[in-house]
């Protein structure tokens, strides 16, 4: 043990000094190294996953990343720091409301998470709130007299944790608020947000007809949301309409840069296609 413990400092030095790749090594080597002489804790599983989402984020690879904190939210839902590192990943792909949630659960886990309290800060600057604006807080939920963002958050953390058919459950009791607790001009771009929290969910569980319904109907509230034209692009490549996928994937590109789902997605349809990864039909027409 007295190596692993050595084997972690070091590497710990060496993401403080930056050097991720050489980190993410000797975090590897570690945890293959005592999972061979034992038992390991789910409290150790949970620090290395951890300490390994971090070193991803620094080497900007966000889907491992999201994989290694989603990892350490099945070992012990409660961590504050894969929410906090989940809530990050979010935030770097835009999507704001989902990463106030999980910086908010963050704190609710642990109210001294330095990264999380910084992390909440950003978000409600981006989302023109208070910076400690917090929906988890009792007192503000109650001055706002409706529970949506305690369930959305209840929701997202059941999606962590892969529990796809109790997120929907959650989501559906979100739905039942919007008629007496959102201003009317906030229903429209949240119902989308929803809807395409659905259509992840039931693409998770392989109900293509569900989920191809639920993006649909998202894109009908939001014609520019990026997530339901990848999650649409996701459905078409999955029943083989390869040209409509990439057709999807292009848009969810186009309206947000950063959305990694459209990204991957069109990485490899255009390799089903036989054409470059990198092929975007609507760049050409932007060039042309």
């Amino acid at each position: 043990m007295n190596d692993f413990n050595k084997t972690i400092d070091e590497a710990y030095e060496l993401f403080n000094q930056k050097e991720f790749d050489a980190a993410l090594k000797l975090v590897t080597d570690a945890q293959i190294s005592i999972a061979h002489n034992g038992e390991i804790s789910d409290e150790v599983k949970t620090s290395l996953y951890n300490f390994k989402g971090f070193i991803f984020l620094g080497l900007n690879d966000l889907e491992n990343t999201r994989r290694c904190f989603e990892k350490a939210l099945e070992i012990n839902p409660n961590s504050s720091q894969a929410c906090a590192g989940l809530g990050e990943v979010f935030f770097i792909q835009r999507l704001d409301q989902e990463a106030k949630v999980m910086f908010e659960w963050a704190l609710d886990n642990n109210p001294y998470n330095q990264f999380a309290v910084g992390g909440l800060v950003k978000v409600n600057t981006s989302l023109g709130l208070p910076e400690k604006h917090n929906t988890l807080n009792i007192e503000t939920t109650i001055k706002k007299g409706n529970v949506y963002y305690r369930l959305l958050a209840e929701a997202y953390q059941l999606f962590a944790e892969r529990k796809h058919e109790e997120t929907l459950k959650k989501i559906n009791e979100v739905e039942k608020l919007f008629c007496k607790s959102l201003t009317a001009n906030s229903v429209t771009t949240r119902m989308a947000s929803l809807d395409n929290f659905k259509g992840f969910n039931y693409l998770a569980l392989g109900m293509l007809e569900e989920a191809q319904e639920s993006f649909e109907q998202a894109l009908n509230l939001n014609p520019n949301s990026s997530q339901a034209c990848a999650g649409l692009g996701e459905v078409f490549y999955l029943i083989g309409r390869d040209e409509d996928a990439k057709s999807m994937f292009e848009w969810g590109v186009k309206n947000n840069p950063n959305n990694r789902v459209a990204q991957a997605g069109l990485e490899k349809v255009n390799k089903t296609l036989n054409l470059p990864v990198e092929d975007n039909s609507l760049l050409k027409r932007q060039s042309a």
